[in-house]
This record gives structure tokens, sequence and C-alpha cells, in this order.
């Protein structure tokens, strides 16, 4: 990274220093020597110096393999009189025009070869309080013996079903439909826990269900057939069959009335099944995370994310289900000051006028010149 002290009244140096993968800066022997930059001078005077962008060297990719992040630090400098040049807020950088550069960007090696590829885990099999289990897919990104099935991740696991607080809830009955035998009354039945919220149905007791559907036409209507809403699709994607309840109901003063099924029999009975097909079986597969991009403070890991239709990659997975790629990581804080023995000035460093023109405050001058700045404030 470009960083300096100024030389002579009116002169900006920049120097290049030694930055490690997370923007910590290091011992100036992990860089090549060949490849530093030449320092740069640039002539000006106190006020007239424009301030600009400097970036550190971009960190090595976050992954080792596949698909990762590069990362820099990016700050605004500025010679603000002749002899002090600084880091200043941003914002100067950004009122004079200047254009930020990148502080990531993708990178991306050999392919990672043999892993373990997952599927989000399915929903407790259980319902309300009892015992279950959980699945998920786990397959091998490449031919399946190129594993290491030693370290073959569980494909389930034991669950207990949610809270006993579920509860069927029914809206006001809609306008009847038509006459005796044909009109229907519909309401909207929805299963919910205690704060309210809508739930999948299969956690509420399906034997206790009230009807969607009611017969509706006249104050004494006979027996006939009536059909319930169509249940959802037994299968979450492809080919499956969806089942619905057919009664043999009628009205008596106005009264709703069940009737065994041969009082109905002189008209054919509705199908209670029927063949159903949601969206091809696609489905999100995650790599395991990759280590934390720093060594300390705050930063990210990664994984790979792919849709796989059977075993060919595709485009059909659901959007707003996709797992997360990229995730923050929070280890322990970074040490703030160099250590004891660590301490001294940088060669390149003009530290006789930092500490004649009082810069030691300055979190960069005190660093570039810890040993300087200690004497002075001991």
């Amino acid at each position: 990274m470009a960083e300096g002290v100024a030389g002579p009244a009116g002169i900006s140096t920049s120097y290049a220093m030694c930055v490690r993968y997370d923007g910590v800066e290091v011992d100036e022997s992990y860089c090549d020597a060949l490849t530093r930059p030449e320092p740069t001078h640039e002539f000006c005077t106190g006020r007239d110096c424009q301030p600009r962008w400097e970036t550190s060297r971009w960190s090595e990719c976050s992954r080792t393999c596949g698909e990762g992040s590069q990362y820099r630090t990016v700050r605004c400098w500025k010679m603000l009189a002749p002899g002090f040049d600084s880091s200043v807020y941003d914002d100067l950088c950004e009122a004079a025009g200047l254009a930020r550069p990148m502080e990531r960007k993708a990178c991306k090696n050999k392919a990672c070869g043999p892993q373990w590829e997952l599927s989000e885990w399915s929903e407790c099999s259980a319902r309300c309080g009892a015992a279950g289990t959980m699945k998920r897919e786990v397959r091998c990104s490449v031919e399946a013996p190129l594993c290491d099935e030693s370290r073959r991740p569980s494909s389930e696991r034991e669950c207990t079903g949610p809270p006993c607080d579920r509860r069927w809830t029914a809206s006001e009955w809609g306008p009847c439909s038509g006459s005796c035998g044909e009109g229907r009354m519909s309401r909207f039945i929805a299963c919910r826990n205690l704060e309210g919220k809508v739930i999948s149905s299969s956690q509420c007791d399906p034997a206790t269900k009230p009807l969607a559907v009611h017969p509706c036409g006249d104050k004494n209507c006979p027996a006939h057939w009536l059909e319930q809403e169509w249940e959802q699709c037994d299968a979450s994607c492809g080919r499956g069959v969806k089942t619905r309840l057919v009664l043999c109901v009628g009205l008596e003063n106005g009264l709703y009335r069940e009737y065994p099924e041969k009082r109905c029999e002189t008209s054919p009975k509705p199908e209670e099944q029927a063949v159903c097909f949601r969206r091809p079986c696609s489905t999100w597969f995650t790599t395991s995370w990759s280590q934390c991009s720093k060594t300390c403070g705050a930063g990210v890991r990664l994984r790979e994310v792919k849709c796989y239709q059977g075993e060919a990659l595709a485009q059909g997975c659901d959007l707003a289900a996709k797992p997360e790629a990229r995730q923050m990581c929070q280890l322990q804080p970074c040490p703030t000051e160099a250590p004891e023995d660590a301490c001294e000035d940088k060669a390149t460093a003009n530290c006789v006028l930092v500490l004649k023109v009082k810069l030691c405050s300055h979190w960069y001058y005190r660093k570039a010149c810890c040993w300087s700045c200690r004497l002075k404030s001991s």
C-alpha cells in the first residue's frame, strides 16, 4: 500500500508497504522485493495538493480452491500543508469527484475437487410435541467413490415436533354460489401458532380441520356429494398426488347434516385423488464454509451454492430459498498496538519531521515512528 510522510516542503512522497491478505501490515520480507513499486513524488504546495485514493495490494484469495474473494484497504490521503501528508476522511476524495477504487473482487482458483454437498434439512416429520426425523440429501461433487466416505455428513437427524400451540382458524363464510345441491359457501382455513402467524398445515391435526366448503341453496336440501378443497400436492417438486375430502351431506331446517355414502349413490362420487405436478425437482446444495478471511476482527467466510436437477446443474431452484453463500465471521479483536519488542521506526518515515510538527497523535505516524514517539512521550 502506498503510504507516506512528506519530505521537503511542497513534495509529497508515497512509498510501498507489505500488507497481509487481511489488510494487516507485515514485515517487508514477506513481499517480493522485485515487484516493489518505486516511490512517487508529487510537487505541490499546501492547499493546492489534491486528495487521492491509496490502496493496499490485493489480499490472497479467501479460498484456495473454487471461487472466493480478494480484499484490499482503500484510504483517502492529502497533503494538508508542506511537510504534512495525512490520511483524511473519505468525503474529501468523494467531494473531489474521485471514483473510489474497488475494495473487493472475485477470484477463482482451480476446482475444489471432491467434496460433500448438502441440501437443506427438511421439516420435522413429527407433529407437535412428538419425536420425528429431518432429512437432507448428501452428494459428492464428483463421482461418489472419490469423496471420503469416513467424513460423509449425516443425512438424517432426530427432531421434536413444534410446541403444541397450533390451531385451525377459519374466516367468515363467503356468499352462496347457487341453488340447492349445487350451491357452495367457502371460507379460508389456516393453521396458526399462538402469535397468530400462519404456519404449515401439516403442523395442525388433519382430523380436526374445519370444513372449508359448506352446502347451501335452501333451508332443506337433500343428500348430495360435497367436495372440499384439494390439499397441497404431497410432493414438494415433480410429480405427486393431491387428495380432497368428499362427503355425503345435506341441510335440514338450515342445519348441516352428514349422511352415509349410500344416500348419495344415485350420482357418481367425485374423485378424491388426482395427479399433481409442481415445478421440476431442482434443489439447492451447499459445501461446507471456508475459513474466515481474517485471523482477527470481522471477516467473511464463503461456501459454494449450486442448484441441481437430478445429477445436472440447473436453473430451476427457488431463488427466495437460496442459501447464503457469504457470512460474516467475528474472531478475537485485532491488537491495536504493536508488541513492545516490535516497536521501531520505519526507515522510510521522516521521524524527525514527525516529532517536529507533533504528529505522534496520528495513528499512522505513531506506528511508523513508534520508537521516536514512545521516547517523546516517556
